[in-house]
């Protein structure tokens, strides 16, 4: 069990870093087969592109040159962040064989302040060296998760980093720290190969009724790390959603959460999705 150190924090930046150079702007000239594959559902729905952007508090400025006034070119930067978003806000049936709910998801992904963190804004850069930032209410998305030819720009990864990132803010609004001032355990570490390494708390899928991930009891028996409720979600997309989430976005998400699982937690966990939940579920 993980003794949990608690603080008051001025500012908490964290991130998902990548071993690749800085400073290359995003690739602009295609999307990847699940984005594709995901567009065809929706199509350019203006109404969830209008809503999208209030929800996650996102300004021209930041994303002038990235689609803000071409929002339904799936080959940039603006179209593939709602849908990402599109996918997180309606993909999942809310069934029972869920880590969470739709409600958790999106209040840990979306800019609104409630229970889950103060307000935020999501914001984007150029740069790959990392999937994402949190840093003083800015949620920053970087390359990595656009660049189609990188495994892990696809509708549930983007949205997989929406989730870990709100979730280091929820870290910030309850005065954790996670290991580290950056938000993770430095790794290698245990299980854990990667520079930044989370430990999985192990709940019981009834654990946690649906709205209620934001609560916890200050020790490791009710808690969540950003990878932890990154991988929960990239889990209930690959393995709960609705039938209409095409077959891509699904496996894209499940390699995703798989690699994850492997690489990132210092205490394992010993499973994959799809497979026997070892939670009691």
């Amino acid at each position: 069990m993980m003794t949990m150190r608690i603080t008051s924090l001025n500012a908490l930046a964290a991130g998902i870093v990548l071993s690749m150079r800085a400073g290359a702007a995003c690739d602009q000239s295609s999307s990847s087969q699940a984005d594709q594959d995901l567009w065809q559902v929706h199509g350019c729905n203006h109404a969830f592109i209008r809503w999208a952007a209030g929800a996650y508090a996102l300004r021209a400025k930041d994303w002038i040159n990235r689609g803000w006034e071409d929002a339904c070119n799936i080959s940039l930067e603006y179209a593939k962040h709602w849908n990402a978003a599109y996918l997180l806000t309606y993909g999942l049936p809310d069934s029972e064989g869920q880590f969470h709910g739709t409600v958790d998801y999106r209040a840990t992904a979306e800019a609104r302040a409630s229970k889950f963190h103060r307000a935020l804004r999501a914001s984007i850069a150029d740069g790959t060296s990392f999937f994402g930032t949190y840093k003083r209410g800015v949620v920053t998305t970087y390359c990595p998760l656009y660049n189609f030819e990188i495994y892990h720009a696809n509708p549930g990864s983007r949205g997989g980093t929406f989730v870990h990132e709100g979730w280091h803010a929820w870290l910030d609004k309850y005065n954790f720290v996670n290991g580290s001032p950056a938000g993770h355990f430095n790794g290698p570490n245990g299980n854990c190969q990667a520079r930044n390494c989370d430990y999985f708390y192990w709940h019981g899928l009834g654990d946690f009724e649906f709205g209620q991930l934001y609560e916890h009891d200050g020790t490791a028996n009710r808690f969540h790390s950003p990878m932890q409720v990154q991988v929960e979600y990239l889990c209930d997309i690959a393995d709960q959603s609705h039938e209409w989430v095409p077959i891509s976005a699904r496996m894209a998400a499940r390699g995703d959460a798989n690699a994850r699982a492997s690489e990132n937690f210092i205490n394992g966990p010993g499973y994959s999705c799809g497979s026997a939940s070892p939670m009691g579920g």
